[in-house]
């Protein structure tokens, strides 16, 4: 753990109850600003004994749904709603957003992969230790709004990081099943120590994420799934009183297994896609094609699929190079096996 203190100022009082717009100080000096503060946008919803939780979106600035979702919980939750805070950070990674990249333009730092952060480092990591060291130790419970931003799209579910005890994995699932995405994407194996819910886990706070649809646009039904479900997760933790939104659905279970689960382009080119996302998938099953725009006397490739599943995620942009995802899946798994084959840890 850090010990450095932090460079980050904040003018919120999380102690006050009420309504409070305000944002999070980070120290920038740079060609442009021999003095910039770069103001991260922050509300905290207060009142009342009970639970802290923290809702972040524009971890990457390209994902939209997520900052939709959390502006409309800023305008819509009053504090006479609330038992205890509700922090939320709409813009993470403000830098990004205001970009509309998936990283911070000041340093090519990517939010998800730059905890625990540093005090002293470039204004990515200055907020991810923030986050980190500050946010998450006064918290009980934390959601991570994404989606595919720009170049990736997914099946809107939500994000489960396989990790922890038995008791703390359980009560992720409980969580998760309380948001009720259709979809629940489970990783372990292919999880990054350096994203927000590995943060998250090491802060041992109770952690979910999304990855509601993408593509740089926004989509209707992934706002309907993630606002919905942000409203059942608030209730859920205690932390809002009673929403009034459906039921959740149970949710399909898919696990990521290894980097067998992505199909990469083996040559630059354009992609023709030969499946769709939700599509059930077998080993060695054609996934497309890559064809060279270099040389037209150059015979296009085949892409096939490594292993058997559903598929999660696809690649946007026809345009490729080689290494890039094309495809991602992942097996299904019930509730119950994935409970059972938790580890301490």
């Amino acid at each position: 753990m850090s010990t450095e203190l932090t460079r980050v100022s904040c003018n919120v009082v999380f102690t006050e109850v009420g309504k409070q717009t305000g944002y999070l100080g980070v120290t920038h000096s740079d060609n442009r600003h021999a003095y910039g503060l770069i103001p991260v946008p922050i509300v905290c919803i207060a009142n009342g004994y009970g639970p802290t939780v923290l809702v972040t979106a524009g971890n990457h600035g390209d994902e939209h749904e997520g900052i939709i979702i959390a502006r409309h919980l800023i305008n819509t939750i009053e504090p006479l709603a609330v038992r205890g805070r509700i922090i939320v950070i709409p813009a993470l990674n403000y830098p990004a957003v205001l970009e509309d990249s998936r990283v911070s333009p000041l340093d090519n730092g990517n939010m998800n992969r730059a905890y625990p952060g540093s005090a002293s480092g470039t204004p990515t990591f200055a907020i991810a230790h923030y986050v980190e060291t500050v946010l998450l130790p006064m918290c009980d419970a934390a959601l991570d709004l994404h989606s595919g931003g720009k170049v990736s799209e997914f099946l809107p579910c939500t994000f489960l990081v396989k990790s922890g005890t038995p008791e703390f994995l359980a009560a992720k699932v409980a969580a998760i099943d309380a948001f009720g995405a259709p979809t629940t994407t489970v990783v372990s194996a292919t999880a990054d120590g350096r994203s927000l819910s590995a943060a998250a886990d090491r802060q041992g706070v109770l952690n979910i994420a999304t990855e509601l649809a993408g593509g740089g646009t926004v989509s209707l039904d992934a706002l309907r799934i993630g606002t919905q479900g942000t409203l059942r997760w608030l209730a859920h933790v205690g932390v809002l009183n009673d929403v009034d939104v459906p039921a959740p659905e149970p949710s399909r279970y898919i696990q990521t297994r290894d980097r067998s689960d992505f199909a990469v382009a083996p040559m630059d080119g354009l992609f023709e896609p030969r499946v769709r996302l939700g599509d059930v998938v077998e080993t060695g099953q054609l996934a497309g094609l890559i064809h060279p725009i270099d040389d037209p006397a150059r015979a296009s490739m085949e892409v096939y699929f490594n292993a058997s599943g559903t598929v999660i995620c696809r690649r946007v942009p026809a345009r490729t190079r080689r290494g890039d995802y094309v495809f991602h899946i992942g097996e299904c798994v019930d509730k119950e096996t994935l409970l059972a084959t938790s580890t301490r840890s």
